[in-house]
């Protein structure tokens, strides 16, 4: 039934929460009226005037956040600012004015791009008309006392900051209970999002910076108006200076997820599209064999789509660990596993002609996944065969806490221009690249054996060639 009626709609809310925002909502439309004579101030400015000023304001801050974000409608960035301008409203009105500035703020920022159900729209909105009627009437009830009520900067200011200090304070205790009580008497799954950012120191120091900026612009108005001109630009400017960052770190990580999509894409097609070929080939030669009666093509053929196979099952393999290491869902759940079996089972696999000798400690026992081990052992040893025709011994040696595996071929060895991305993604010789293999490899090695505790390791052989050096935790032996 919940379900049908749907978890994010008010109809879906629980009762408790449907209550709550009724009750809220009457609160907000008729307290206003009810306390407009509680502490309220004469206006130092024509009423209409500072209307126009706040709404302005906020028009401005949306805007100028769009802008900076590229007008990304997902971004947050431009509605942090509501508070402020209900907080000066509340300063420098009587409290009925919250339910004209309140309600077009809101509007004008659903209008650009905020996109939340209408409901909890809605009912932010009576939240912050109940906590900017909270700080209008703390901080005119401190100020009363004194001659000028209205100016914010009588004096020296420090009474008008004291007052307002108190206004924030009780903005932002009305604002954290009415958004708790939200979180909680809601769907947990509908408001996953909201309990997270109130557990969030940085929710209240960002509140307390939109509250200071909106009681700074109370004061500059009923201090000396023409300031605000100067107001204006500098907040704006303070606003493309912190919003910069963030949006120039968020467009670098947009392309490089791009770039990396693009590489994946194309090392896919690359490295699928001709195994899948062959496989495909094969199987209708196979099927043509058998149908002759050739069972000894069809067996040629069968050979040719089982390799093509295992091929492509260690290419999806690596995309899957390479996946998962982007996304930081690697995780290893390591245990005891002998390592020369596993070592013998790797060395099996290549054809009979390269297979490298097998030498050191038969009884080394590690920890590790042991799927990961397999993987790491097909990769150092299919990357000598790719670069160095094959390596020429696998040494297993057991020294304290550590076993370490080397991979030792007698190739070219590594191109020094090479050497400081060796272990990077798609890294691979200029000279290399019409040679099969996905430039994954080494790295997916590096992040398996980290993700077990382990490293890999690159040192040139001797006279020539590489070594490459698997170092993994040792299981204790009883």
């Amino acid at each position: 039934m919940r379900e049908a009626r749907g978890i994010g709609t008010f109809a879906g809310a629980p009762r408790a929460m449907q209550a709550h925002l009724l009750l809220v909502g009457a609160a907000a439309v008729l307290l206003p009226f009810l306390l407009r004579d509680v502490g309220a101030p004469v206006p130092i400015r024509p009423e209409l005037l500072t209307v126009v000023l706040l709404l302005g304001v906020s028009v401005v801050n949306v805007e100028m956040s769009r802008l900076i974000s590229r007008g990304v409608a997902f971004t947050q960035q431009a509605h942090k600012a509501l508070s402020a301008w209900a907080f000066a409203c509340a300063l420098l009105l009587p409290p009925p004015w919250l339910l004209v500035v309140v309600p077009i703020a809101y509007a004008h920022t659903w209008w650009r791009g905020m996109r939340v159900p209408v409901w909890k729209w809605t009912g932010s909105a009576a939240y912050v008309v109940l906590a900017g009627l909270a700080a209008g009437v703390t901080a005119h009830a401190v100020l009363g006392t004194r001659p000028d009520p209205a100016n914010w900067m009588d004096g020296n200011g420090g009474h008008g900051l004291v007052a307002i200090a108190a206004g924030g304070v009780a903005f932002l205790a009305v604002e954290t209970v009415l958004f708790h009580a939200s979180a909680w008497l809601n769907h947990a799954e509908d408001e996953r999002w909201l309990r997270a950012l109130l557990r969030s120191p940085w929710f209240y120091l960002t509140e307390v910076g939109m509250l200071m900026i909106g009681g700074l612009l109370s004061a500059v108005w009923t201090g000396g108006g023409w300031f605000v001109l100067l107001f204006v630009p500098i907040y704006v400017l303070a606003q493309r200076a912190s919003l910069h960052d963030l949006v120039s770190e968020r467009n670098e990580g947009l392309e490089q997820a791009n770039r990396f999509k693009i590489d994946l894409m194309g090392m896919l097609g690359h490295e699928l599209g001709n195994p899948l070929t062959s496989v495909m080939g094969h199987a209708q030669v196979g099927a043509e064999a058998l149908d002759e009666g050739d069972t000894e093509q069809a067996a040629r053929s069968l050979a040719v789509v089982d390799r093509n196979a295992h091929l492509m099952r260690y290419v999806l393999t690596d995309v899957l660990t390479l996946v998962a290491s982007e996304s930081g869902e690697l995780v290893a759940r390591p245990e005891p596993y002998a390592v020369q079996p596993a070592v013998l089972a790797a060395v099996a696999s290549l054809p009979a002609a390269g297979r490298p000798r097998v030498e050191g400690a038969g009884d080394a026992t590690v920890l590790v996944q042991p799927l990961h081990l397999d993987q790491m052992l097909a990769n150092l040893l299919g990357n000598a065969v790719k670069y160095a025709g094959g390596a020429d011994v696998v040494r297993i040696e057991a020294v304290g806490p550590t076993v370490t595996i080397s991979v030792t071929d007698h190739g070219p060895g590594i191109p020094a221009d090479l050497r400081d991305r060796l272990f990077e993604r798609f890294s691979r010789a200029d000279d290399a690249r019409h040679r099969p293999g996905t430039g994954l490899g080494l790295f997916i090695t590096r992040e398996l054996a980290r993700a077990n505790g382990g490293e890999v390791v690159h040192r040139d052989a001797r006279p020539h060639g590489a070594v490459f050096e698997l170092s993994l935790p040792a299981a204790e032996t009883t």
